[in-house]
């Protein structure tokens, strides 16, 4: 599956126009939240914390919404609340947390770092850093590490957003019945009518699903996150991907051009393309694979460290193997997990560096990272090579995952 999806806040929203789907009501409630907390924070601007709550409001947003300018804007009002604040204080947990949603994982470390130098430092922010400290050790490769240390933030506060951390730190090490375990125990941390949380842990079950190649599993739990929150894009692009996989193209096709319509997504319009070629349609195909290309550019001029792994996927299937390779290598500089291990890996096979592709592989190997396209990708390296057995041997380890992973 890759990175770990951002949490959505635990508030459900409650105003809008009734009958509009969850969705629009959460994105209109968050907004109206903003544009209040923005006066606040213009009527008392000697007060850090109410440009705390403008930025903590904007990341939320930009989570439900995939809109990237909503960071830059929580960016910018992080700023101007360390602009207020002394010396060693101000929001750091927040711009923390804000720093890893965007892949910055040495600057997360640092904030982190600056708060535990503080002479007092809550219980509550103590929890904070130690979960943060924990995410950035998994998508720095350290996965006992962040086991460790997501285990013991819920042994001192069981949250739904902690039993998550735990289930994804099993899940992406191959232990895919302990991390269902965790998930379902998520879920039922879920307080009160937090019904976006429901629907995004639903979701998480049906990305395990996914990677194990249980369609029908994770296409009814995407339905079931589609019934306790309806409208959201995210759940009806992960619908019409299992419309795609099953071979019903039509249904397919519906979908993605409706969420490509609401989000301008470049993976969507990769998605789309894919479908469209598929029904034969590839002058369409190609308008939509060139308005992604120029898309994941612009996101990446936005917001490099954000875009990258995004963009990557791109560019490994369908883009100059050039451009691929200079994305891996900046996307595994930042966070040097498995998952960006294994794309470096695919990027400088396809710029015939097999060498250093099967040095990538094997390090990857090595780790406790676990999936299906880490084995699938190993097996063709070593096939490249002229290593026979140990591509079949990768196959199987791919297979006993999801079965759908080597193509017959």
């Amino acid at each position: 599956m890759g990175e770990a999806p951002l949490e959505p806040s635990d508030e459900r929203a409650s105003s809008a126009t009734p009958g509009e789907a969850d969705y629009d009501r959460a994105v209109h409630d968050l907004t109206t939240r903003l544009e209040a907390a923005e006066v606040a924070a213009t009527r008392f601007d000697d007060d850090w914390s109410r440009l705390e709550t403008v930025a903590a409001l904007y990341a939320a947003r930009a989570q439900l919404t995939g809109d990237l300018q909503d960071y830059l804007r929580a960016e910018a009002a992080l700023s101007r609340a360390f602009d207020l604040a002394r010396e060693g204080s101000g929001p750091l947990l927040t711009r923390a947390n804000l720093h890893f949603t965007l892949h910055r994982l040495d600057e997360a470390s640092a904030d982190l770092d600056r708060i535990e130098r503080g002479v007092i430092v809550p219980d509550t922010t103590r929890l904070g850093v130690m979960q943060i400290r924990g995410d950035v050790a998994f998508h720095s490769g350290r996965y006992e590490e962040a086991e460790r240390l997501h285990r013991q933030a819920d042994e001192s506060w069981a949250s739904s957003s902690g039993a998550f951390r735990i289930a994804y730190d099993l899940w992406q090490t191959g232990r895919f019945e302990e991390a269902e375990s965790w998930l379902t125990t998520s879920l039922g941390r879920v307080v009160g009518d937090a019904d976006q949380g429901r629907a995004w842990t639903h979701l998480q079950m049906g990305l395990v699903d996914l990677d194990r190649g249980r369609w029908d599993e994770a296409l009814a739990h995407y339905q079931a996150a589609r019934e306790v929150f309806s409208g959201w894009w995210l759940v009806d692009e992960h619908i019409a991907e299992i419309h795609a996989l099953r071979g019903d193209l039509t249904r397919a096709e519906i979908a993605y051009r409706a969420v490509v319509e609401r989000t301008e997504s470049p993976e969507l319009m990769d998605a789309l393309a894919d479908v469209l070629i598929a029904r034969g349609e590839e002058e369409e195909a190609a308008t939509w694979r060139a308005r992604a290309e120029a898309a994941f550019e612009a996101q990446l001029e936005l917001l490099p460290e954000a875009a990258y792994g995004h963009a990557l996927d791109h560019f490994l299937a369908y883009g100059d193997p050039a451009r691929a390779l200079e994305l891996a290598e900046a996307n595994h500089a930042l966070r040097p997990g498995g998952e960006a291990t294994v794309k470096l890996a695919q990027a400088l096979l396809r710029s015939d560096r097999l060498a250093d592709a099967q040095a990538r592989i094997e390090e990857a190997l090595a780790s406790a990272y676990e999936t299906a396209e880490l084995h699938a990708t190993a097996a063709e390296i070593y096939r490249a090579a002229g290593d026979s057995a140990a591509a079949a041997e990768q196959e199987a380890a791919a297979r006993a995952i999801d079965p759908h992973s080597i193509a017959p």
